[in-house]
Order: C-alpha cells, then sequence, then structure tokens
C-alpha cells in the first residue's frame, strides 16, 4: 500500500462555555467564548497546511444538543474549507450532541459531497477513502442514538480480519470504564481488536491517550481546546500517518487557543514581598515560554519555608484578593490571566534545635527525623496515613498522583504543625 496520513480529532464541543473559572476581566470573556471555535479554525488550517488525505471527528462536535447557531455555522464554513483542496471529512455525534435529540440548523444538502456524516445510530455505516481513483482506506462509523448510550456500539462494526483496504474505526466511546467521564458506549480493548480494524480513532476521553500501539492502533486524541483546570497542558488533534498495513505513526499537533495551568512559585529564603513577587513573576514567565505564545490561565501556589511567610498570611487575612491584583497588576495582560493564588509556605524553624529539645515539638521533629532517614519507615507511615483516606473513595484519585517516599509533604506537613503550635503558643 501506498502511505497516505490524516488528521484525527474529538470532543470539539464548539462554543462550550468555561467551568470552575473565576471572574475575568472583560476583554478576556470575548476571548474565552471564541477559543473553542478559533480551536477549530486551527484544525482546519493545520489539515490544510499538512496536505492530509482525509479528517476524521470522533464525536461531540457540539457541547450539547441545542447545538447553537454560531456554533454550526463555524462548523459548515471548516468543512466547506476542507472540500476547497480536495481533503474529505468524517464526523459522527456523540454523548454531547446525540442524533435523537436536540436541534439542528444544517441540513445534509448543506454540506459539501466531500463531508461524511455519520448520522446512523442503529448500524456502522462504511465509506471509501479515494485518492486519484484507488480506494486507499475506508471510514466505518456509528454515532450515538441519545446521550445517555449504553449499548457496546463497537460489536455492530463490520468484522474486517479477511483484509482488505486501510480501515479506520470512528467511534465515541469509552475504552475500559475510565472513571472520571461518564461510562458510555462501553467496549473493552478485546472487543476493539476483534472487528479487524486497522485503526480506532476514538472520541469522549479529554486526556490524549494511546491505549493500544500495536496494530489495531487505538487511540484517543484528547479534546481540541481545554475548558477548565482539571484540563491543563496543551490540546489539540493527532496527525496519523500510515507508512504500511501495520505501520503507524502519531504525532500530536496543537490546536487550542488558551491553556490552562498550574504551577508554584517556590519562596523558600525570601524575606520580603517584593522577593516574593519577583519568584512568582519567574514562575509564571518560565510557563509561558512553553506555551507557544498561547494565551494561558494560571492558578498558582506559592510555598516554601520563608521569613516573609506571617507576612504573606497577614497580607491575604486582611485584604480582599490583595495578593491576587496586586501580582495581576505586575503580568502581560495579553499573555496571561491569573485566575487564583493560594499560599501554602511555611515559617522558617531551626529544626536542629527543636530536636534536641524536649516537649511535643522536639517529638514531632525526631520522628520526622526517623522517617526520613528511611524510605521504608516513611512508606509504611503514609500508607498507614492513606489508608483510612482511601476506604472513603474520596481522595483516592489525588493520592494515586503522590509518590510512594514523598518527603517533601512530609516536612510542609510537618511545618504545618508546627506553625499551629506557633501560633497557639502566641498570646
Amino acid at each position: 500500500m501506498k502511505p497516505f496520513c490524516f488528521l484525527h480529532a474529538a470532543d470539539l464541543h464548539l462554543d462550550t462555555p468555561f467551568a470552575g473559572i473565576a471572574e475575568v476581566a472583560p476583554a478576556l470573556q470575548q476571548r474565552l467564548r471564541d477559543a473553542s471555535l478559533s480551536a477549530f479554525d486551527n484544525l482546519i488550517r493545520t489539515a490544510i497546511e499538512r496536505r492530509v488525505e482525509f479528517v476524521v471527528l470522533a464525536g461531540d462536535i457540539y457541547d450539547g444538543a441545542e447545538r447553537g447557531t454560531r456554533a454550526q455555522v463555524r462548523f459548515l464554513n471548516g468543512l466547506r474549507e476542507l472540500d476547497k483542496p480536495g481533503i474529505q471529512s468524517f464526523f459522527i455525534h456523540g454523548n454531547h450532541d446525540p442524533v435523537g435529540e436536540g436541534w439542528s440548523a444544517l441540513r445534509r444538502e448543506d454540506f459539501p459531497g466531500s463531508v461524511v456524516l455519520f448520522d446512523q445510530s442503529d448500524q456502522v455505516v462504511s465509506t471509501p477513502v479515494q485518492r486519484n481513483g484507488e480506494i486507499i482506506a475506508v471510514v466505518h462509523g456509528i454515532s450515538f442514538r441519545t446521550r445517555h448510550e449504553t449499548r457496546n456500539l463497537s460489536r455492530l462494526f463490520p468484522d474486517q480480519r479477511a483484509g482488505g483496504p486501510w480501515h479506520v474505526g470512528l467511534l465515541h466511546c469509552n475504552v475500559g470504564g475510565v472513571g472520571e467521564h461518564d461510562n458510555y458506549a462501553p467496549c473493552t480493548i478485546e472487543d476493539l481488536c476483534s472487528r479487524g480494524m486497522d485503526y480506532w480513532a476514538l472520541g469522549h476521553i479529554h486526556k490524549r491517550q494511546v491505549v493500544r500501539e500495536a496494530a489495531p492502533c487505538i487511540h484517543y486524541p484528547g479534546n481540541l481546546q481545554a475548558r477548565g483546570f482539571d484540563e491543563c497542558g496543551a490540546k489539540g488533534a493527532t496527525l496519523v500517518r500510515v507508512h504500511g498495513p501495520s505501520q503507524v505513526e502519531l504525532e500530536f499537533v496543537a490546536a487550542d487557543e488558551i491553556r490552562f495551568s498550574r504551577i508554584e512559585a517556590d519562596v523558600a529564603g525570601c524575606e520580603s514581598l517584593d522577593q516574593v513577587f519577583g519568584k512568582c513573576e519567574e514562575a509564571i514567565a518560565t510557563e509561558l515560554s512553553g506555551n507557544d505564545g498561547r494565551f494561558v490561565l494560571i492558578r498558582l501556589q506559592i510555598a516554601g519555608q520563608a521569613s516573609v511567610h506571617a507576612t504573606l498570611q497577614q497580607a491575604a487575612a486582611s485584604d480582599d484578593d490583595g495578593l491576587l491584583t496586586a501580582l495581576r497588576d505586575r503580568l502581560p495582560a495579553d499573555r496571561v490571566w491569573l485566575d487564583s493564588v493560594r499560599l501554602g509556605t511555611l515559617p522558617t524553624v531551626d529544626r536542629d534545635q527543636l530536636a534536641s529539645a524536649t516537649g511535643f515539638e522536639s517529638a514531632l521533629v525526631k520522628q520526622s527525623n526517623e522517617w526520613l532517614a528511611s524510605e521504608e519507615k516513611l512508606a509504611e507511615f503514609l500508607k498507614r496515613v492513606q489508608q483510612p483516606l482511601r476506604t472513603g473513595n474520596r481522595f483516592r484519585e489525588f493520592l494515586d498522583e503522590l509518590p510512594a517516599c514523598d518527603k517533601r509533604r512530609l516536612l510542609e506537613a510537618e511545618g504545618r504543625l508546627l506553625s499551629l503550635l506557633q501560633a497557639e503558643d502566641q498570646p
């Protein structure tokens, strides 16, 4: 077979609202509102510049069943742009925009002939991709009937293990029951492998991931534009290069217009508020330099042991978001918006002096030293502490992200406790 390439995107959520974001400047409100549409424009531009053979969009084109008029018009215009150089496009609907619910202003005849909408929800439709009169691939797809799609749609795909052209399965689903997403159209890796596809172009999971590298390649490109601080980092699509029957190369292509970041400024040793602000600006500048000039919304944590700890605590207690607004005034408004500032600093303490003394503080430091001296003892201690939290399942996701032996967090916990004890001793 001759090599070719195509673009795989999913979860466009056109005209999506942004959740969990504090009040922003008026000039930023419109930028946020336009972000998902601008990301789609970036996707179309990339497809044309990279001269792909076709584009597949794996569901949740719109953010809701109502499908706003602005989003539909922008989507139609984008597909018309793809049609001009002869790029075919294929798309399905997912749980946010099922074919059996909601309203659509677009008719089939509005789309160019190069556009294939898999609007069937009871059967998989198969459509060939041709180049110079030769079929180079076949795309198979099916849409959600309703938002709460509980069927295993993968089992409706035809068995292509007999061979033939290169086969792409276009499906919105949850493979393996990923916990942070609704378990719609549930299926397993084994289900997908049994259908004889060469590539599964999946949607629904917003985190980019290669579920399976070997044939068939099973891939989630993630969503095109992040929608809040639970989706930090670069977002976009995947350029799929097909070199042979079992030779697939995946390249991430950024398409997002705005990014979300959580960062930390270490102010250890700082003795003044001005020094703290300098460290915060350095951390933010570093974050901006790694985001390819994109606008970034940031949540900042200020951490570290510093003599300025008490000053920061007083500033946070006496001012109404004084630290936040003061930092915003020092940042380039055309490149970044500081959403929030969280204090995680600790007072400076002489641990050696405390360890040589008597009393509860001394015992606390001595016990910490014992755990710090042995990774095995530290791991056992953390396991005992975390076990009751895991039982309630409330903090499981957070705890799973912690390193097995986190010495830094132990010292932070010790510092916070010492700080509380010192505060109680003060008149």
